[in-house]
């Protein structure tokens, strides 16, 4: 929790609410590295002024959720990953937030991927298609923007999907 409290400190006075924000990326990278137990100790244990500012900001909220979600997944979490990839997604529904929306489904898809429901992933892969085309952003470049959101390399359903292979060829 030292860390926790240096990133807090950093941003105390007129930038505290950035804190929330950075103990989320900071927290979703050691989850990438492999560290799941910090991770899950940066973003779920944040102290009770972090979680006042996480309020104060529906996209803070997002953000947290999605970085969440994403240190499940690398963790092998499924189910808990599952749950808060919803999440999110009903908080983008609500919000109008159509980037966390489209990495979300995505994470569902490589969860079922994973899970060998083929059809589910790729029903979540193809709902993909049409919020990035809502966004005007080509799905190949889906995380151009954002590579903090890109989820590890081991996660390739998506980009079996997109090149239209194995075992995608056979459920569309």
């Amino acid at each position: 929790m030292d860390i926790l409290q240096r990133v807090v400190k950093v941003f105390e006075g007129e930038r505290s609410h950035d804190a929330v924000w950075y103990s989320a990326l900071k927290a979703v990278v050691a989850g990438k590295q492999g560290d799941h137990t910090l991770a899950r100790e940066l973003i779920y244990k944040a102290p009770e002024s972090l979680q006042f500012f996480e309020l104060r900001s529906a996209f803070a909220f997002l953000h947290r959720s999605y970085g969440m979600a994403c240190i499940e997944l690398t963790a092998g979490a499924y189910d808990r990953a599952e749950s808060h990839f919803i999440a999110t997604i009903k908080g983008c529904d609500i919000q109008g937030q159509l980037d966390y929306k489209a990495y979300s489904k995505r994470g569902l898809g490589e969860i079922a991927f994973v899970r060998g429901d083929f059809a589910l992933a790729a029903r979540y892969f193809t709902e993909i298609l049409s919020v990035c085309a809502e966004m005007g952003v080509p799905e190949p470049h889906l995380y151009n923007c954002d590579l903090f959101c890109v989820l590890p390399d081991r996660f390739s359903g998506w980009t079996l999907f997109l090149e239209g292979q194995s075992p995608f060829a056979n459920v569309m």
